[in-house]
């Protein structure tokens, strides 16, 4: 009897952490340790409940901080002494504006407090916008997508770490709430001067609420509590969203079915002014027949594409995803992989063959892993397997991601080192220093190596950049040599220009060797979805790929809101000479606090058809360890039903 209840409580616990592991609005806190502070791991546990703002309209004009009344209602189920706040640099919520395309960095002052455990809500009053994250936001309709990191907050002021939000953040519902119109109120006027409708019994109708500021222009409103009338009947309005969670400017409903001589429209709008919250009625009367429109006037338009094909009729589209070392030790590991690949409807393989100390593959210049079994190459296996499949192969070098075990032996076998240090002189745990010819011509001639001792289809590049700022003698020397003063006397744009040329021989090198030991072959770049944050790591992809150097770029665009990606990618489209050197890495996985795990398909899905309706040729998905089977049933099923060849063949 007492195993049994033993068993049944063992049952019991298993199903509350698969729960709680599935629940997308429960975070447990835990720390990713950064600016090399300790990983928090102080415990909290909060279940997020609601969260609102309490307007539809906050008065905004640039360069200011607006009034934000935002509120969270949480559930605190593990207390610590901790409050999770946005107040820093990427501790922001991600404000989209819909009418630029473009997303903001916003900070707001609540604080969610964890010190007790129980229902609270944290209020937010005020409200900033930080440039280093985004263009500052034009007037008009915009809406939080998403949170970055919370910060790791105490109620001194003394901030720990950072975790990552769970993701009820970027559900539909939530996103639908945090929509809202920035307008300059010093002066307005709110109105609702349109209306279009079948004027059929039971037929819809929609109306447009606007606001008209300070300056003359007039913004769209919406999520106000509108309500129509005729006599007895009401109907009660809702905001029109598309399938990207935009609103379409209209608030809509249904017409009785006995038609009214006129529909009166009227409600309250909230409005967040410069002095507090004001509440505006707002009326209007429309006889029947005005705005008169066809049914098919409703519908949402839908973003379609059609995917280019060759002469052949064949589907023409990058479909790639990055695979971990760990995925390709075993013959048996690569037989599943090409497998599950073969059957998502996949076509190129970018297989990580060099991370941090770990190099599996064979070369006269580097030590394959002890990991590696004996006799076996995984890569020349994978290139075997793959081709009898009709997959490409682009071995996967992380250029910079060195551990010091490496930077020891590189130090032994070469006589110089490559450890970078920080400006107090301490070495940095993760990199190596670029700026030594020594490394430079050291991964130049590994990767131009694999690409001349392997028949492989590409090499691609990732952790192409910096890492870091290096302070060190050699550094300091080169610098001043350069600049004729001192490396602590750089500025920002002294540190782009020479990471960039440190990073820029790598790339241009290698480039030319690959080609000349391996015609045909690609080179691929993955970058910073950001432009402006790889150039402080010396990434340039635009030059490089105008300059020849690069086949492919692959901004890493992991996000959880597909409006940011679209918002990313238009950085790409807008700068890029060729649209089509362009593939979009998108993310299998999501995180919250220090947990990682599988997205939802239907995610997915509508990351890859954005990025088709945008004219992009092709994305790459990271990673295949988080590949779960209801995601390669979606891919094989609807994403890639049809088979396709690479775009750039």
């Amino acid at each position: 009897m007492r195993t049994a209840t033993i068993l049944s409580a063992i049952l019991l616990a298993v199903m509350c952490l698969s729960a709680r592991a599935q629940d997308v609005a429960t975070l447990k806190v835990e720390g990713r340790g950064v600016e090399g502070r300790p990983a928090y791991r102080g415990g909290g546990v909060v279940k997020f409940l609601n969260i609102s703002l309490g307007a539809q309209v906050i008065h905004y004009q640039p360069g200011e901080g607006p009034p934000w009344p935002l509120e969270i209602t949480y559930d605190v189920l593990e207390q610590a002494p901790v409050l999770l706040t946005s107040r820093l640099g990427t501790e922001h919520w991600r404000l989209y504006h819909f009418a630029a395309e473009t997303m903001s960095a916003l900070y707001t002052d609540e604080k969610i407090n964890l010190a007790q455990c129980g229902r609270q809500t944290a209020k937010a009053t005020k409200a900033h916008f930080g440039k280093s994250y985004g263009p500052l936001p034009d007037s008009g309709l915009v809406g939080i997508r998403g949170h970055y990191y919370f910060l790791i907050d105490q109620p001194n002021g003394q901030w720990l770490d950072v975790t990552d939000p769970p993701a009820f953040f970027d559900q539909p519902e939530p996103a639908r709430r945090l929509t809202v119109t920035l307008a300059d109120v010093t002066r307005y006027q709110l109105s609702i001067p349109t209306i279009q409708s079948t004027w059929k019994p039971g037929g819809p109708f929609r109306v447009r609420l606007v606001v008209t500021d300070a300056s003359g222009k007039t913004h769209p409103v919406v999520n106000a509590p509108l309500v129509a009338t005729c006599g007895d009947w009401r109907a009660a309005l809702a905001t029109t969203w598309t399938p990207l969670n935009e609103p379409t400017e209209w608030m809509s409903g249904t017409l009785p079915a006995t038609l009214p001589q006129e529909l009166a429209v009227t409600g309250s709008v909230t409005v967040a002014t410069p002095t507090g919250l004001e509440q505006r009625e707002v009326t209007a009367r429309f006889p029947r027949g005005a705005g008169l429109v066809e049914a098919d006037e409703f519908q949402i338009a839908a973003q379609g594409y059609l995917l280019p094909r060759n002469a052949a009729g064949v589907v023409c589209e990058t479909r790639g995803i990055w695979v971990s070392t760990s995925d390709i030790a075993t013959a048996a590991d690569i037989d599943e992989l090409v497998d599950r690949c073969r059957s998502a409807g996949l076509n190129t393989i970018i297989p990580d063959i060099f991370v941090r100390n770990t190099f599996i593959a064979t070369s006269k210049l580097m030590p394959t892993a002890d990991s590696v079994g004996q006799d076996f190459d995984p890569l020349r296996y994978l290139i075997q397997k793959a081709r009898a499949a009709r997959f490409e192969v682009h071995p996967w070098f992380c250029v910079t991601y060195r551990d010091r075990h490496f930077r020891r032996w590189f130090a032994d076998k070469f006589g110089t080192s490559v450890d970078m240090l920080d400006n107090d002189g301490k070495v940095i745990d993760l990199g190596a220093d670029v700026h030594r010819p020594e490394y430079r011509q050291f991964i130049v001639d590994l990767m131009v190596g694999v690409a001349r001792d392997y028949p492989v289809d590409g090499i691609h590049l990732d952790y192409i950049r910096s890492m870091d700022r290096c302070f060190c003698d050699a550094c300091k020397k080169e610098f001043a040599q350069q600049h004729a003063r001192p490396l602590t006397e750089a500025t920002e744009d002294d540190w782009v220009r020479c990471q960039r040329r440190a990073i820029g021989d790598i790339v241009e090198r290698t480039a030319k060797g690959v080609r000349q030991a391996r015609p045909g072959a690609k080179m691929s770049a993955a970058v910073f979805a950001n432009l402006s944050g790889g150039a402080s790591q010396g990434q340039d992809p635009v030059a490089w790929a105008q300059a020849g150097w690069t086949d492919l770029i692959l901004p890493m665009d992991y996000q959880m809101q597909a409006l940011q990606v679209r918002a990313n990618e238009r950085q790409f489209l807008a700068t890029l000479a060729n649209d089509d050197q362009l593939v979009t890495g998108l993310s299998l996985y999501v995180r919250a606090g220090g947990a990682v795990s599988s997205r939802p398909p239907e995610l997915v899905m509508q990351q890859i058809e954005l990025v088709r309706r945008m004219g992009i040729r092709g994305y790459c998905l990271f990673a295949y360890s988080h590949l779960s089977e209801p995601q390669l049933k979606m891919l094989r099923e609807k994403i890639n039903a049809e088979p396709a060849v690479p775009y750039f063949r």
